[in-house]
């Protein structure tokens, strides 16, 4: 049975069965997924919740292990209802209120193409498949992602107004929350020589090399010649605390002043280029060096309270119901009500 049969199954059998209840035999056995949650004219699904479970363990599992692992999975748990609710209300808010996001769905494909240095969406589309992913479903969860977002950004950002003042105080009580640490912010070129020979990688390098040497934006030349996942941000890979980059390498890049290159560099994954995008001397930086920071900090901080003050208004003017045995962390005080 494909995936679309068989979810208008569940959908033409949830019509028909209470809550969770079982299937009616028809001759032989069916497996019908059990619904554990309706959320207007959406289901959530014991398959679905399980899903989640799934990821939610996998990225526990990169730090605990072992009865920790179990300890944190099963905390974490208790909000993923919560959450998958959370999700749907808010798309579905989106569709009430006529947003569209198609357009931003292609953009951000189009950026995640880059970001992988792939030719084309054609290319994404099968490098998705290759990994066992079914490509309207990657397309959807990324559709979700923008509706959401955009929902929150009208219903709840546009209310949240911060001053300079405000930013100020609260750098003022907090300084020592925005210590920075010293170190270095970077920029890179790899030309691989897994993916080229040696001799195919090292001619590419020095092509590069000569680019940035005539003047070439750093970012376009990593976009074209760079075999690092960093490609598609311009090789941007981050801040790195004094310390944690590979001595050799280091070394290198001490030579390197702010706004510079660095020159061929071999290493055992291939040719590498870095350009210094800043040094920190490390220490509680000034105000104004971080004012951005501690804005973006405080919305953060008051979108988080808004929203779920918004998602409880919106889980009361919707028709919510949950199989037995099943929480929704985010209900209302008292319950939906509408049992």
């Amino acid at each position: 049975m494909s995936k679309t049969h068989k979810f208008l199954l569940w959908i033409t059998l949830a019509a028909v069965l209470p809550l969770g209840g079982a299937p009616p035999a028809f001759g032989a056995t069916r497996l019908v997924e059990r619904i554990i949650a309706r959320v207007n004219n959406n289901i959530v699904t014991q398959l679905q919740y399980d899903k989640e479970r799934d990821k939610l363990r996998a990225q526990l599992a990169q730090k605990y292990s072992g009865a920790e692992l179990e300890q944190q999975l099963q905390s974490h748990s208790k909000n993923l209802l919560r959450d998958m609710i959370d999700q749907d209300l808010l798309v579905q808010k989106a569709k009430d209120d006529g947003i569209s996001v198609e357009t931003d769905v292609i953009k951000r494909l189009d950026e995640i193409r880059q970001q992988y240095n792939l030719p084309s969406l054609d290319a994404l589309q099968q490098s998705v498949e290759q990994q066992g992913l079914i490509w309207e479903d990657f397309k959807n969860q990324i559709r979700r992602q923008l509706l959401m977002q955009k929902v929150i950004s009208q219903e709840v950002g546009s209310r949240i107004i911060l001053s300079r003042a405000d930013a100020r105080k609260y750098f003022e009580a907090h300084k020592t929350q925005f210590d920075s640490p010293p170190g270095v912010h970077l920029a890179e070129i790899l030309v691989s020589t897994e993916k080229h020979t040696p001799a195919e990688a090292e001619k590419i390098a020095k092509k590069a090399m000569a680019q940035l040497q005539d003047g070439v934006h750093f970012s376009d030349v990593a976009q074209k010649y760079s075999d690092a996942p960093s490609a598609g941000d311009g090789g941007d890979i981050g801040f790195f605390k004094t310390g944690t980059i590979a001595p050799t390498i280091a070394a290198d890049i001490a030579k390197v002043d702010v706004g510079e290159t660095s020159g061929l560099i071999k290493t055992q994954y291939g040719y590498m280029i870095f350009k210094v995008l800043e040094r920190r001397t490390g220490g509680t930086p000034t105000f104004d060096q971080v004012a951005d920071q501690v804005s973006g900090f405080l919305y953060n901080q008051r979108i988080e309270g808004q929203l779920r003050t918004y998602l409880t208004t919106l889980r009361k003017e919707s028709y919510i119901r949950l199989a037995p045995g099943f929480v929704d962390t985010g209900a209302p005080p008292g319950g939906y009500g509408n049992y």
